[in-house]
């Protein structure tokens, strides 16, 4: 892990918002970006990329641009219905099963996160512990079932960017 890390948000909303200052607090230099061309600029120097976007045009290509470009952590908010459409994208467009299982999708540690300022918190959790190497459990990219169980079927919030 650099001694500044840089986190790169792709997209924009409520947890967006709360990811870039609560970065500030750890030392990470962070960067937002909402367009494919801004995100394409900034992942070279990318310690860590999470995509709020729930846009096909952006999602998808940005996730793949970070696999591409080796970004230690790719993170990808979003249901597991929005994990589905862009996984299926992403291995139409040449992304292996193999580069697939580095992302973390949904995103963040589970644990039970419900509003962006508990979800940003989950995410960057579970983005330092990837950087440092450390074990992952309870990762929501490893559980099955809703992201968030105490809420009927198709009721919960989506803070989209």
């Amino acid at each position: 892990m650099s001694e500044t890390n840089i986190l790169l948000v792709v997209g924009n909303g409520p947890v967006a918002e709360v990811l870039a200052p609560m970065a500030g607090l750890l030392g990470w230099e962070c960067r937002v970006a909402t367009e494919l061309a801004e995100t394409l600029a900034a992942l070279p120097t990318s310690d860590a990329v999470v995509v709020t976007s729930h846009h096909a045009e952006v999602d998808g290509p940005a996730i793949k641009a970070a696999l591409a470009a080796g970004t230690p952590y790719v993170g990808a908010m979003g249901s597991r219905r929005t994990q589905a459409r862009r996984r299926e994208w992403l291995l139409g467009n040449g992304v292996t099963e193999a580069d697939l299982e580095r992302v973390h999708g949904p995103a963040g540690l589970a644990i039970g996160a419900d509003p962006p300022p508990e979800i940003a918190l989950s995410i960057l959790a579970e983005a330092v512990a990837v950087l440092r190497g450390a074990e992952l459990p309870g990762s929501l990219k490893d559980t099955g079932g809703p992201i968030h169980p105490d809420l009927p079927p198709g009721s919960a919030t989506c803070p989209t960017g």
